[in-house]
């Protein structure tokens, strides 16, 4: 085998394998130059057959063990993956031309460590957003706008899962990602461009590095159900707890307005709905932050077994 790629494209998928297919398609129409392809894929059955018709050259892993920690994927397809830049794309996106070459191009900072894609939605007007793009705010929120088309790269505090790109250094620095964000892993994109920031390094939005994500149905729940709510809820208390620590003023400020939110709900039966979902989420939030943060806030640096074990295999020489 020759020498490293200069980026790997890593795809995690489970139980969607036509969106899969279409995702690989784009892959295969749109990159050039020396780019290696990784898949890891959750799903029982194994889709290698499918991923090498699309994509000859693809490293496929088949790690059904890995169903419902999306996260875990990702810190497998790490230590397969040999670029210097290590780009996650999610399985329903299609890149648009010249992805690639923009994404690259806001590498040329050397302070620059992580870059986050343009994210299409099809939503009439969404290229438009009056906010800083994301930004994570003194009350705890977060802002996006990922969809915005601006004409030159803007920095930002987080990026979005379905297009973001790292160099290979900080990602071993890092340990890979924290990977006990559980249920459809929210906040664990945003974990890892905040653990960036807090090395000191800078995290880009590129705008012309697109993709357009045509969203695929969850495997279980859908999107924005109490399910997802529940889990948006807990793992936004562990985020803020683990950047900020438990005492700090961001949290909250953030479970205030959490609770403050409920008056805003329409009808009786909405504030009832939406004050259980609050209740329910908050305290799980506080269950789990007391088991994975500290009082004062976590260094970015994953020290345990596997974040020293995705260090070394990203410190390896490419073979």
């Amino acid at each position: 085998m020759g020498g490293a790629p200069s980026v790997s494209v890593c795809v995690v998928t489970y139980e969607r394998p036509q969106f899969l297919q279409r995702c690989l398609s784009s892959l295969n129409e749109t990159l050039g130059g020396d780019v290696e392809v990784v898949v890891v894929d959750a799903s029982k059955a194994d889709h290698g057959e499918l991923v090498r018709e699309v994509v000859p050259s693809a490293v496929y892993v088949h790690a059904p063990h890995l169903a419902g920690w999306m996260t875990r994927s990702r810190n497998e397809a790490l230590r397969w993956a040999r670029g210097e830049i290590i780009s996650f794309l999610d399985d329903d996106v299609v890149l648009r031309p010249g992805w690639q070459q923009n994404m690259l191009a806001a590498f040329e900072d050397p302070a620059v460590a992580a870059v986050a894609g343009r994210t299409c939605n099809g939503v009439p007007g969404e290229e438009q957003y009056d906010r800083p793009i994301g930004r994570l705010l003194p009350d705890g929120r977060l802002t996006d706008g990922f969809a915005s088309d601006l004409d030159r790269p803007v920095e930002v505090d987080h990026g979005i899962g379905a297009n973001m790109s790292f160099r290979r250094s900080v990602l071993a620095e890092l340990g890979g990602f924290r990977d006990d964000y559980p249920g459809t892993a929210l906040r664990e994109d945003t974990d890892v461009f905040l653990r960036v920031r807090a090395l000191g390094r800078r995290a880009l939005f590129a705008p012309r590095a697109v993709v357009d994500h045509r969203p695929a149905p969850h495997v279980h729940g859908a999107r924005f159900d109490t399910r997802y709510k529940l889990y948006a809820r807990r793992n936004h208390m562990v985020l803020l707890a683990r950047d900020g620590g438990i005492g700090s003023k961001t949290l909250r400020h953030w479970v205030a307005s959490q609770f403050s939110s409920v008056s805003r709900a329409r009808g009786v039966s909405g504030r009832t709905r939406r004050l259980g979902v609050t209740v329910v989420g908050v305290a799980w939030g506080a269950a789990a932050m007391v088991r994975c943060a500290r009082w004062r806030p976590l260094p970015p640096k994953r020290d345990d077994a596997v974040g020293r074990e995705i260090r070394t295999a990203l410190s390896r020489p490419a073979a």
